[in-house]
């Protein structure tokens, strides 16, 4: 026989494959996990997943949902906030010794229940469940070692803590400032920049120094499971693993990060001063293996291995919480929410939509089982489920536990027969699957959840933006997850490592020449003459903005003529005025998307009255208002909500939600429903007293635009003329596209400027980021998509675009945004999900500024629907 040339060809020691090898694929988990695990594993591990999805949703009935949102705001008021009470009210429910083995005085539930309970509490609220994991995650580090000594101790003190009502939680401290995922893989460590120090003492002690970041948990645990090395020079040969208290002396928690997400998992910096960590809480290190036949860098690997097999798995279970909780808050809303046709539930794309959110949630609970079920299988916890184990576990009593702890825990022989077969003894085969599989569940469900938390954002519209709903919290929380225990990108590369690599000869982790020539990321204006309308904002955006507060900066661009930049075009005649209107939006929202918003809606306002009136009978009015900051609703689709009434008297009745500058301009422009039922334009005096003008509403981005809602109990109003408002905002949003698209524009290039200077002056890995290919391919994506969405907004901008085209371009332009600012966010890692990150904030402003026109999905139906 023969093969073509260039043919994949295994090699002759994969023909005979290991014994081990063998095995692996004997048992099918090679293939499916699932399938090896029903008859591997106990038929009573069932029961105890049903146990605990019981436990979780009465746990979210009672606990979690009142509180989520309550939790999420107060930690935006007060970034030093920390939900304390929540972490009491999960310690009397006994969630923080559930999981930890009878022999440890544990409750002895089986780890594979563990995912399934954090999923089901993910589904209600992320950070919740991250805060239960993980404290399991911690727990799982500690196991890794198999110090069983040390392991005894600090379970003891875990569930003496529950007893007490003082819950004592772990955490797992592995992140540094400056490594970065360089601290996730043995083979990136040599080129990690790591600060934590760990010198041996002569008593088996050490003196821990240095630094880490992003820790969950830091600030409320009391043990922290810390990774240092006692040669910065050589860490992957030097790894040690320290259980250090949090009332060590020399321990100090630092900053505590202010999220974007998952606030209820506090996420901090640990400082280590010369902190003396004594010999009986040292986990691991390279003395204590020095009887093991491998080489302690495989070693360490093996233990990172199996610590971030589970981690990695839980968050996967997270995500896949998270990806299901953003279905069932959309298919609740879309249940609840009236269209004049019926309900929007019945609505056809409504549906296929759900039906795609609910696929993506099955899948990504199906990859995190995967792994979960091979860790079961050939991974850390692999000993809970082996029959006889499991079953004495099950039901011996507690006695018995409380006696063998006492004659086998103490004893240095016992950990060394279990370092012994599960760091010296674990199969390269089976290692590979347990950490490529976590790494599969972990970027796919990250992914699959920000995929779904987009979804219900297109689907709920503006509504899902406000915060009180709670779609918008699911993308932030979201985020998170494609950034913690190793990026999304980290894991890609893991997965083909591990499991995809047709033979070890192929190098992985290799850095490129660091050279990138992208073209200029600044628009090339069409219109020369007016550029000086983009130079000045851009002046004023990078220069002065920055120090204003929201009325100083409204005052500057009043006194620049931004109030009203479609002021000086006739009707009939090329609009000049959108040109500079584009040009203005655009460097605005590269320094502050909410304020380029509030110079948007002015103008749409402006733009109202000039096509919506044009009789001499409120000329005096016009004029009036010609200079003015006005009013504008936030998401003027008239078909996804209900607008204020005049009332037989001629009075103004109802409620309009999300007003743009409804918390400081005088007037506001409105459709309203007539007195003769017909849709039209209303001009309304703010300051009236019957108007109720709700507080700075908290949406998920365009924070400095004075979005509220606006209370109307008998007001009077100016009705105008002219076109009916529906015809008039079919005309208005066709105008008002190439804005929309000049404010994304804005937003995104300036996520790609600020990527490409992150990657250049970010030092890992032996160099900057730009050496790392998959970083290179993400600028390469972001320029890609900026460029086409220039090139849009040029021929929108030029007349290009006839009929409704300018709006199914926006629809484009808006969904390229959000790819491109997602990416961007990435590419800072944590310092990206930082509630004062621009990268982050960005990534909620182009979300938002995708709804201006009416929610994205909702365009997508009503342009079809239009004559």
């Amino acid at each position: 026989m023969t093969h073509p040339d260039g043919a994949y060809l295994p090699s002759i020691k994969e023909r005979s494959p290991s014994a081990d090898a063998e095995r692996l694929r004997h048992s099918v988990a090679d293939w499916s996990a699932a399938l090896a695990a029903v008859s591997d594993l106990p038929s009573a591990v069932r029961q105890d997943v049903v146990d605990a999805l019981e436990l979780a949703q009465r746990f979210n009935a009672e606990v979690v949902r009142p509180w989520a949102l309550q939790i999420d705001r107060q930690a935006m008021d007060d970034p030093a906030y920390i939900p304390r009470e929540l972490i009491r009210q999960a310690g009397e429910w006994g969630l923080f010794t559930l999981w930890v083995p009878v022999l440890f005085g544990g409750k002895g539930w089986n780890y594979l229940s563990l995912y399934a309970f954090l999923e089901e509490v993910a589904s209600a609220c992320a950070g919740v469940s991250s805060l239960i994991g993980v404290h399991y995650m911690g727990q799982g580090a500690l196991m890794a070692a198999w110090n069983l000594r040390l392991a005894a101790k600090i379970s003891a003190e875990v569930c003496a803590g529950e007893r007490r009502g003082e819950p004592c939680l772990l955490s797992l401290a592995l992140n540094e400032p400056q490594a970065g995922t360089d601290t996730t893989d043995i083979q990136l460590l040599s080129q990690a920049n790591l600060l934590t120090q760990a010198v041996a003492q002569p008593d088996g002690s050490y003196i821990l120094t240095g630094r880490k970041s992003y820790i969950s948990n830091g600030h409320v645990s009391t043990w922290h499971m810390v990774v240092a090395y006692e040669d910065l020079a050589q860490p992957a040969d030097t790894m040690v693993v320290l259980a250090v208290r949090a009332d060590m002396p020399g321990v100090r928690v630092g900053e505590m990060m202010d999220k974007l997400g998952q606030r209820a998992c506090v996420a901090s910096e640990l400082i280590f001063d010369g902190v003396h960590v004594p010999a009986d809480c040292v986990a691991i290190d390279r003395r204590r293996a020095k009887d093991l036949k491998r080489p302690y860098r495989e070693v360490a690997q093996t233990l990172m291995d199996y610590i971030t097999a589970c981690t990695r798995a839980g968050v996967g279970a997270f995500a896949a919480g998270a990806a299901r909780g953003a279905y069932e808050g959309a298919r609740d809303y879309a249940a609840r929410k009236v269209l004049p046709g019926g309900r929007l539930i019945e609505q056809q794309w409504a549906q296929t939509t759900l039906a795609e959110m609910n696929k993506n949630a099955i899948l990504a609970r199906q990859a995190y089982l995967e792994s979960a079920l091979a860790n079961g299988l050939g991974g850390l916890f692999r000993t809970m489920f082996f029959r006889p184990l499991y079953w004495a576990d099950q039901l011996a009593p507690a006695s018995v536990w409380r006696f063998a702890a006492r004659r086998v825990l103490q004893s240095p022989d016992a950990t060394h027969w279990f370092q012994k077969r599960f760091l010296d003894g674990q199969p390269k085969e089976w290692q590979n699957l347990i950490s490529g599989l976590a790494s599969l569940a972990k970027f796919a469900g990250a992914d699959l959840a920000m995929s779904n938390a987009g979804l219900a954002l297109e689907l709920t519209g503006a509504d899902g933006l406000r915060h009180e709903i709670g779609i918008e919290k699911r993308l932030r929380d979201a985020k998170l997850l494609q950034i913690y225990e190793g990026t999304d990108q980290i894991n890609r590369i893991n997965l083909f490592k591990c499991r995809l690599r047709p033979d070890q000869g192929v190098r992985v982790f290799m850095r490129e020449d660091e050279a990138l020539a992208l073209p200029d990321a600044r628009m090339n204006w069409v219109s020369a003459p007016q550029s000086d309308w983009w130079r000045a904002a851009d002046q004023f955006a990078r220069t002065q903005l920055p120090g204003l507060s929201f009325q100083s900066a409204l005052d500057h661009m009043h006194g620049l003529g931004w109030a009203n930049l479609c002021s000086e075009a006739s009707a009939g005649t090329q609009d000049t005025s959108l040109d500079a209107l584009c040009q203005v939006l655009e460097a605005l929202s590269a320094g502050d998307a909410g304020m380029a918003a509030a110079v948007y809606g002015s103008a749409a306002a402006h733009l109202a009255l000039r096509y919506g009136d044009t009789s001499a009978e409120h000329a005096p009015l016009m004029r009036e208002l010609s200079g003015e900051w006005l009013a504008w609703p936030a998401f003027h689709g008239l078909h996804d909500q209900l607008w204020p009434a005049v009332d037989a008297q001629g009075y103004l009745r109802g409620q309009i939600d999300m007003l743009l500058l409804g918390t400081h301009a005088r007037w506001a422009v409105l459709p309203v429903q007539g007195r003769d039922q017909t849709m039209q334009l209303a001009v309304v005096d703010l300051s009236h007293p019957a108007v109720i003008r709700g507080e700075r509403l908290l949406t998920l981005g365009l924070a400095n635009c004075g979005i509220n809602d606006v209370e109307f109990g008998g007001v009077p109003c100016e009705i105008l003329k002219g076109e009916l408002a529906p015809a008039l905002f079919r005309r208005l949003s066709g105008l008002l596209a190439p804005a929309v698209m000049a404010m994304l524009c804005g937003v995104s290039r300036a996520s790609l400027q600020e990527g490409l200077a992150h990657a250049s002056s970010r030092q890992q890995g032996g160099g900057s980021l730009l050496g790392w290919g998959e970083v290179r391919r993400i600028l390469s994506l972001m320029q890609e998509r900026l460029s086409v969405m220039q090139a849009t907004l040029q021929s929108a901008m030029s007349g290009g675009m006839p009929g409704d085209g300018a709006q199914f371009a926006l629809l484009h332009v808006s969904g390229q945004a959000c790819e491109l600012t997602v990416h961007g966010a990435q590419l800072l890692g944590g310092e990206g999900y930082r509630s004062g990150s621009r990268q982050g904030l960005r990534m909620s402003d182009a979300r938002q500024l995708q709804c201006l026109l009416g929610g994205a999905a909702w365009r997508r139906q009503s342009l079809l629907n239009r004559a």
